[in-house]
């Protein structure tokens, strides 16, 4: 073996560590959360609608490839983010507006009326939890706001700790001289979230995940159990309170899989219960109460 061929073989062997550690790297956190950017360009002026083409793909570059959390969960988690730019003009930066909505999909949304930003072609987008940007920090308040809900699904009041940090970017955003405007409006809803009388809902998210789990796993009698929980928790709020939104939300993103859940039933009693909860669902209720005693 030559000396060139010698040299060359210590070279292969000392890069494979690193490429295994690289591999390793990797695989530690899959994708955690799974985004979608819908903000509509056609209001911009034209200048302005191409040097923001990229504008969505930028900002799910910038949430899909962070590890928001030290865990991994079963599936990444969902983020949906739309609404309308508008151009507010160009001194030193160009600065946009927007109203938008935020949503997992399912059954956490959420109206955000005032989000004002600068943004230039071909900016990188950098996490910075020190320094105020009110384009990263406002991805990243409602980020952490739906893995706190999430997490809250796997443990009682598992999502605290994110929800603290929605917290803690509200209070520092208020504070910005230039873009404070709508970090009010954000604190008070992650103060609503972190509050007492929020706790019940964070509960039944809780229980009804456990009951979906059992679901799934063919143990009828435990998810039965645990969806009773929720619902009597549902009952007690809605007592309150019936135009209570947020239980209206739960049930229009949850009736479907509740009413499967009891199909089982020898009675129409939860049925019954779901229906005063859940007034507007009662054609689907009032189905499976039809093939109560029916061989499946």
């Amino acid at each position: 073996m030559t000396v060139l061929s010698i040299f060359r073989c210590v070279a292969r062997l000392s890069i494979l560590p690193l490429i295994l550690v690289l591999q390793g790297n990797d695989q530690l956190h899959a994708q955690q959360i799974s985004s979608q950017f819908s903000f509509t360009l056609e209001t911009l002026p034209r200048q302005q609608r191409e040097d923001m083409r990229d504008f969505n793909r930028d900002l799910q570059d910038y949430v899909e490839g962070w590890d928001w959390m030290d865990e991994d969960l079963p599936d990444p988690i969902q983020l949906y983010m739309e609404g309308p730019l508008a151009y507010r003009g160009s001194v030193t930066r160009t600065q946009y507006a927007s109203k938008l909505t935020i949503s997992n999909g399912l059954d956490a949304r959420y109206l955000d009326r005032w989000w004002f930003f600068e943004f230039e072609r071909g900016d990188q987008l950098q996490h910075d939890e020190r320094r105020f940007h009110p384009l990263t920090w406002m991805l990243d308040f409602y980020v952490h706001i739906m893995v706190g809900h999430e997490l809250d699904k796997y443990s009682e009041f598992g999502g605290e700790i994110h929800f603290e940090r929605a917290r803690t970017i509200s209070t520092d955003g208020r504070f910005d001289q230039n873009y404070q405007r709508g970090w009010d409006e954000r604190m008070a809803l992650v103060e609503g979230i972190l509050s007492d009388n929020y706790k019940p809902y964070r509960r039944i998210r809780r229980l009804y995940h456990q009951a979906l789990t059992d679901h799934k796993n063919n143990n009828a009698p435990e998810a039965k159990e645990w969806c009773r929980q929720a619902i009597d928790i549902l009952g007690t709020l809605n007592k309150l309170n019936q135009r209570d939104d947020h239980v209206k939300s739960f049930m229009k993103a949850h009736y479907i899989e509740l009413a499967d859940i009891f199909k089982t039933e020898t009675t129409p009693e939860i049925y019954h219960e779901l229906i005063a909860l859940d007034p507007d669902h009662k054609s689907t209720y009032d189905e499976y109460i039809a093939d109560i005693g029916r061989e499946p």
